[in-house]
């Protein structure tokens, strides 16, 4: 019982309250501060920009400054809060739990 509560927790408190939106390939739209998801060479990385220069952007990636050359990046994804992953990830966790019980208890 006590590893099915464990279990729930972390599924609970591990989900991701935020979703990625695609944006336009022009870091000239980017906004310091923020969070994005850049892909480069197929494989995406979390950055927070921070300034653009003439043919590099200066990032900050994994707690390190990176410049990043605007012609190696392919798409540009910007984080956005997402409310249904906030509210329905934990209440759709807790109504199938709920529903397993009631189904286990019935027997």
């Amino acid at each position: 019982m006590k590893k099915i509560f464990l279990l729930l927790a972390m599924l609970i408190l591990l989900q991701s309250c935020f979703s990625y939106k695609a944006m336009d390939n022009d870091p000239s739209k980017m906004e310091a501060g923020k969070t994005y998801k850049i892909e480069r060479n197929h494989k995406y990385t979390k950055v927070v920009f921070y300034s653009i220069k003439d043919s590099t952007i200066l990032v900050n990636e994994k707690f390190e400054e990176k410049q990043i050359p605007v012609k190696d990046i392919t798409n540009i994804q910007k984080r956005k809060f997402s409310l249904i992953k906030t509210l329905g990830y934990p209440l759709a966790v807790v109504a199938s739990i709920a529903g397993l019980f009631v189904i286990v208890l019935s027997n």
